[in-house]
């Protein structure tokens, strides 16, 4: 992979750290400013607002100015958040560095997956993609144990500096090694930005000319291939110029995206279902001692990074063949550890399949999201991670719900499962249904 993709996943790694590192200092937060543990926990429902409303946002002004400059300054605006929450002498300073910060998160990894995609040549897309999360993988394993770590020893209030920290080594990486223009042949162009491009530099016409009939013939490829829109594709991408902000919220009108985002917030979904709930599972339902939890999240975390490698090499094979088997085997494993729980071996060895298909799903989903949106893939990509967020929190609700209705700490694998079950229905439905009727006939192609 190029230097510059490495570059965006340690962005992601502190995105994602962002996310989960408070989680290892909830207590200590709570009793310097004198609140609830439950107000502590707001910090991450207000996080999730930021990045719901933070994503597209970012995403349609990226449509005036190249990704690079999008990366940068969303990473910027990370550092500022956490530094309020760093500095904030109050519960409601802190939960606005919170909902700045967020803001940046969705944003910089849908932008970062796009760009990542066109640093590689087209048969490499999927590992790209998979390995730019391969840094949120990692932070969604070591983000807690951090917090915590830096919290217990420096205070609770150097864990935010350590994402200040994280996001500088980020933006001196991106500053260092990100190109001014991602191009689909891994090559770079120092004239203007991907995304606020408008034209080839002059004395660079044809070149341009012929990297853009390159890019449309593959996307044809593509559509033939898993079942897109190629017409959409062709008069996004195709037409000699970057996507205006209106062309990019154009294709979020598209069946076949929304159909991707509602398959990506329910195929997702049924992960967080079971996994914020998997701790009290080990010690209650398989009867494991509390010093068996780290060492068990662990190896889920292991099976995480097997599975983001496994996703992606997958994704670039056959894309929709991809996204059916992984939602299908996510599913099946949730349904299986209802009873795989219950003993420690099976345990054990459930955790580290569950991990490994909770992340082989990640590639799949965000490059069908990319593809359906043709050339408008900024706006189309960062809705695609507020999917993500908006599905675990429902799969969140729905396992809460469960518990508190008397069905057992269990049930929310089951329920996972289901929840998982209605997005490869969805999946498998819309690919019959939309994808396919919305290709066009190969005598209707453009012939180049």
């Amino acid at each position: 992979m190029p230097v510059a993709v490495w570059a965006l996943v340690i962005g992601a790694f502190a995105m994602g750290a962002d996310e989960f590192i408070v989680a290892g200092v909830v207590q200590e937060i709570a009793t310097a400013l004198r609140v609830t543990i439950g107000d502590v926990g707001h910090f991450e429902s207000a996080y999730a607002v930021g990045v719901a409303v933070g994503a597209p946002l970012f995403a349609a002004l990226g449509t005036r100015f190249p990704r690079r400059s999008m990366l940068l300054a969303t990473t910027g605006v990370f550092l500022a958040g956490n530094l309020l929450s760093a500095l904030g002498p109050s519960y409601g300073l802190i939960m606005s560095g919170r909902v700045v910060s967020a803001m940046a998160h969705g944003a910089f990894l849908g932008i970062a997956a796009v760009y990542a995609a066109e640093l590689v040549d087209p048969a490499r897309k999927g590992r790209a993609v998979a390995t730019v999360f391969t840094g949120l993988t990692a932070s969604t394993v070591l983000g807690a144990p951090i917090g915590a770590a830096v919290g217990q020893a420096l205070g609770w209030r150097f864990t935010f500096w350590t994402l200040v920290a994280l996001g500088g080594l980020a933006l001196i990486g991106l500053l260092a090694f990100l190109p001014p223009t991602a191009r689909p042949d891994g090559s770079a162009s120092h004239g203007h930005g991907a995304a606020g491009h408008t034209g080839p530099p002059h004395g660079h016409q044809e070149h341009g000319h012929q990297e853009r009939h390159h890019e449309a013939r593959h996307d044809h490829a593509t559509a033939e291939t898993d079942g897109l829109d190629a017409h959409a594709l062709a008069h996004l991408g195709g037409g000699g110029h970057e996507p205006s902000m209106r062309e990019q919220l154009a294709a979020l009108r598209r069946p076949a995206v929304w159909a991707a985002l509602l398959t990506t917030l329910l195929g997702y979904g049924g992960v967080f279902t079971s996994y914020v709930y998997i701790a009290p599972q080990f010690t209650e339902v398989t009867g494991f001692s509390t010093g068996w939890i780290t060492p068990l999240l662990l190896l889920f975390g292991i099976g995480l990074f097997a599975g983001n490698d496994l996703g992606g090499r997958l994704a670039d094979r056959r894309l929709m063949p991809a996204v059916l088997g992984t939602i299908g085997a996510l599913a099946a494993v949730l349904f299986a550890m209802t009873w795989l729980i219950e003993h420690p071996v099976t345990a054990v060895i459930g955790t580290f399949v569950f991990g490994a298909a909770a992340f082989a799903v990640v590639a799949p989903l965000q490059l069908r999201v990319m593809n359906a949106a043709g050339h408008a893939r900024d706006v189309a990509s960062a809705a695609n991670i507020c999917a993500f967020t908006l599905g675990s929190a429902l799969g969140i609700y729905l396992g809460g719900a469960a518990i508190d209705g008397g069905l057992g700490l269990a049930s929310v694998n089951w329920v996972g499962g289901l929840i998982s079950t209605a997005g490869l229905v969805i999946a498998l439905v819309s690919w019959v249904l939309i994808d396919r009727r919305s290709t066009p006939e190969p005598q209707h192609q453009h012939q180049h």
